[in-house]
């Protein structure tokens, strides 16, 4: 029996040898495979653990962000409004002086300064402050990710974050200063009597912008935006430097400058939509007992009661009205809550601002790239 059994694996003894080799191969292979499958489960448990805990850093530099935006905004519009103040003229001319149509000449200025200079100071705050808070995030993410010596500590952050102090002082005196001569030469020249248009409104705003996009001798405002917040500080330290000249480059980018000139674009235009609705309110009846006669028929809610066909639909750019009557509803779109929402245009502007999505866009992808480096 063991002489046959002996026979039998002589006689198959090449075909034992390979299967062995084969079951070996398989063993070692399978040991082999499931230790890779470890390997990479591990790899993107820990890449999922590291995009989790990096997306929950970017949404508490987001909010951090927006808070501080938020907070500023508000510094800067009072800024605003306290340096061109129109207050004041409207207090004398109550008082009905001589010198009245000199004072409504210097108010339409200065009310459309109001409006140009909020919607400049208030785009380049936000776009600088996105950039100079996301730098920050992707700085301060690196650094928890390593134990060596820290990137940013916190007397260089306030340091580097005290850059837009300047601008929130001075620099928007300096900007409404630029600004004002600019809308002199478009607005002095309109008689306070003249009929004006939206359209003409719209023009308005369009000139004076296309003015500043233009200026040789102080420069475009959006472009200058580096020097509102570098150029007035004192550098002498090389991490500083460093972060300085990195944030520089940044804003003087291309993307930068589109988005940034986006915004003032898009504040323009929600400008000149508040203004449709003043025309509007002018024209159509709000009260239900408002009764408004045209020709032989009689319109009462902006809907037809008497007469023919006529058709209530209003067309604002048809409409016009005196520049003269235009300028102290425009300034209560400034002061007081009468914009969209019952509110005005400063909060407006930066509630747009906040929400505006290029530059969340612009945000994220400075973070991303400082956050990688």
């Amino acid at each position: 029996m063991f002489s046959m059994i002996k026979n039998f694996l002589q006689r198959h003894k090449r075909k034992f040898i390979v299967t062995g080799a084969v079951f070996g191969s398989l063993y070692l292979l399978m040991g082999y495979a499931q230790k890779r499958l470890r390997e990479w489960q591990e790899k993107e448990a820990k890449k999922f653990f590291e995009m989790t805990r990096k997306k929950q850093h970017f949404e508490s530099t987001e909010r951090t962000c927006n808070q501080t935006i938020l907070s500023l905004s508000k510094i800067v519009s009072e800024s605003i409004l306290s340096i061109l103040n129109t207050e004041e003229i409207i207090q004398k001319l109550q008082d009905n002086p001589d010198n009245k149509l000199a004072l409504w000449e210097q108010m339409k200025v200065m009310i459309f300064t109001r409006i140009c200079v909020l919607i400049y100071a208030l785009s380049i705050l936000n776009v600088t402050l996105r950039v100079q808070l996301n730098i920050i995030g992707g700085y301060l993410y690196r650094d928890s990710m390593h134990e060596d010596e820290p990137l940013i500590d916190s007397e260089l952050q306030a340091k580097y974050l005290s850059l837009c102090h300047h601008f929130v002082g001075p620099g928007v005196e300096d900007l409404a200063r630029q600004i004002e001569r600019a809308v002199k030469r478009v607005v002095e020249p309109i008689s306070l009597k003249k009929k004006i248009t939206l359209q003409e409104v719209e023009q308005v705003f369009w000139s004076i912008q296309t003015i500043l996009c233009t200026d040789t001798n102080d420069g475009d405002p959006i472009k200058k935006m580096v020097h509102y917040l570098v150029d007035h500080t004192e550098i002498n330290d090389a991490k500083f430097d460093t972060i300085v000249k990195e944030t520089m480059d940044i804003l003087e980018s291309d993307e930068v400058m589109s988005v940034a000139m986006s915004t003032v674009s898009r504040s323009f235009s929600s400008i000149v939509d508040e203004v449709a609705n003043l025309f509007t309110a002018k024209w159509v009846p709000t009260k239900k007992n408002h009764l408004e006669v045209i020709e032989d028929h009689v319109i009462t809610n902006g809907a037809m009661k008497l007469g023919g066909n006529i058709d209530p639909f209003i067309d604002v750019n048809k409409l016009d009205m005196h520049f003269v009557k235009l300028l102290p509803v425009v300034n209560e779109l400034i002061t007081k809550n009468t914009c969209k929402n019952n509110t005005n245009i400063p909060d407006l502007l930066t509630q747009q601002l906040t929400l505006n999505e290029k530059l969340k866009v612009l945000g994220a992808n400075v973070y991303e790239v400082f956050s990688n480096i």
